[in-house]
């Protein structure tokens, strides 16, 4: 059953993505197939709220960026946020006033405490003139915290957590073949940049395809930001000696496959960090044999994939120290000069506003130092000076605080869990990982980043949870 139902979801998966190209520039289609959607899970929501919630997790792990499908402008993603979080808080208003949620009074302060700030910042930003829509758009994420209260009573069910494993392995399957799919086309130069199917992977699928040379394409999307810590959960169960170990082994595989098409500095960095804090509790054995694994096979994929992309030319030695080179020495890359030159006019507007922020919604101009012409964007480039940007010193310390707490959860599970520890090891280094890899991107608060957070709260704040390994 299990298998099947996997297989259904990673059809999905790819059916979800088929059917956006196809309706990509047919917006009236779009807008009848959202509608179509929404009906159908407020019908769902009605007759079992479970079911509903299951579609919205569906969505969040298999829709991508959110933007495959809209209704003039406003994505299902957000349609369908808003929709349950509508009809959630009105039912608890109406009905549920006396159910207990069991949450520790400090984590509701400081989900309270940081809602202020937020509201604060936003109105902030709209005093400063960022506009409603980026303003908007930059406070949706944080909307998905909402998403703890539900995710609270929908863990207690068995069927519930069985769904969400296959919603994961179809998320990485998926996830693994559309790379793979997109690569081989742009590989075998079947497709080519600024072909159609590559300006709907950019501009819909919000993805980067970019020409490493000798026929290695990056395929980035933005939901890539989670399988390093998905790596580093399934690794945190492989050190326990699992009796599923080859369905874990395949699954990782599919992960690490995503990670080298990916090839994303900061993602492969936070992946060393945290496998690292995977040696917390673990016998050396086994915590050096999984490493010495995930490295065996990373490089096995990573030279694999270049010899045959190159037709036998190159192993990809030269792109390995070239991307880590530009580390140390970011004007030999562009994207990392570019960051680099991000830094002066976003220390600034610290400088200008460092207590209160300049407000959410807030964009950066500065001088692009390949063609030295003035741009003025949205993408900071730098998580925490962009938290701090937008939020303010207080505000940012206020978001930070809530995985301060979550992570000092994590580890008092740790430390007094006897059957579980492992499980919990590796959500903490999936943590880790995510703090690592918001240096350089806005990891920490995207929506899935926040969805990541909100799904390991679960774990930390109620013992009857049982673990998804």
């Amino acid at each position: 059953m299990r298998n099947k139902t996997t297989l259904l979801l990673v059809l999905a998966y790819l059916g979800i993505r088929l059917l956006s190209f196809g309706l990509t520039r047919h917006i009236y289609l779009q807008a009848a197939w959202v509608f179509f959607i929404l009906v159908i899970f407020g019908a769902l929501y009605f007759k079992k709220r479970d079911w509903a919630l299951g579609m919205l997790f569906g969505e969040l792990l298999l829709g991508g960026a959110g933007h495959f499908f809209e209704f003039f402008g406003l994505s299902l993603r957000t349609i369908l946020l808003s929709a349950f979080a509508v009809l959630w808080l009105t039912k608890k208003l109406l009905t549920d006033k006396k159910e207990n949620f069991d949450f520790p009074k400090k984590l509701y302060s400081l989900l309270i405490i940081f809602s202020l700030f937020l509201i604060f910042s936003a109105t902030t930003g709209l005093l400063n003139g960022h506009g409603i829509k980026p303003v908007i758009q930059d406070i949706i994420p944080y909307g998905f915290f909402i998403l703890i209260f539900p995710l609270y009573y929908f863990l207690e069910k068995e069927n519930n957590r069985e769904y969400l494993k296959n919603l994961l392995s179809a998320f990485l399957i998926g996830g693994a073949s559309f790379s793979l799919f997109t690569f081989t086309l742009f590989s075998s130069g079947m497709q080519y940049l600024q072909s159609p199917y590559y300006k709907w992977f950019r501009d819909v699928a919000m993805g980067k395809i970019t020409d490493m040379g000798d026929g290695f394409f990056r395929i980035v999307t933005p939901e890539h930001l989670l399988i390093t810590p998905i790596i580093l959960a399934l690794a945190s169960l492989l050190m326990k000696k699992e009796k599923r170990g080859k369905m874990l082994w395949t699954t990782i595989i599919f992960a690490l496959l995503i990670l080298i098409l990916d090839f994303g500095r900061v993602y492969l960095l936070a992946l060393c960090v945290g496998l690292l804090i995977l040696k917390y509790k673990h016998n050396w054995k086994n915590w050096l044999f999984i490493n010495f694994s995930v490295c065996f096979i990373i490089m096995t994929l990573f030279f694999g994939i270049n010899v045959i992309a190159s037709g036998g030319r190159s192993i990809g030695m030269d792109l390995f120290l070239g991307r880590v080179k530009s580390l140390s020495q970011p004007e030999t890359e562009t994207s990392s000069l570019t960051r680099m030159t991000l830094l002066k006019p976003i220390l600034a507007m610290i400088k200008k506003e460092p207590i209160i922020g300049q407000g959410i919604g807030a964009k950066v101009i500065f001088i692009d130092p390949v063609n030295q012409k003035q741009i003025k964007t949205s993408h900071f480039d730098w998580g925490y000076l962009e938290l701090w940007t937008e939020l303010g010193l207080f505000g940012a310390m206020a978001f930070l605080s809530i995985i301060y707490y979550i992570n000092l959860s994590l580890i008092k599970k740790i430390r007094t869990s006897s059957d579980f520890f492992y499980f919990y090891i590796g959500l903490l280094a999936g943590t880790i990982a995510l703090l690592v890899m918001n240096i350089t991107s806005p990891i920490l608060f995207h929506p899935l980043g926040i969805l990541y957070l909100a799904f390991i709260t679960i774990f930390t704040v109620n013992v009857k949870h049982k673990t998804l390994n």
